[in-house]
């Protein structure tokens, strides 16, 4: 595999804190519930790229998603 490629990419917790504007704590919190798919190495979160972007997308799409199933 080619670790150059984007797709390979490993962040930590305090590069996505960053990245999405919220406390480390928050992201601490998603990866303990499995809301974000992460990886411990030693005593350290490790999220993929490629996960973190999913969750992004599929929590974008999750309120169109109830907004367009009103009743």
């Amino acid at each position: 595999m080619n670790q150059n490629q984007p797709s390979s990419e490993v962040l930590t917790v305090n590069e996505i804190a960053g990245y999405l504007r919220v406390s480390e704590t928050t992201v601490w919190r998603w990866c303990n519930s499995g809301k974000l798919p992460a990886f411990r190495i030693g005593r350290s979160w490790r999220i993929r790229r490629t996960d973190l972007e999913q969750h992004i997308k599929q929590s974008v799409s999750e309120p169109e998603l109830a907004a367009n199933n009103t009743f």
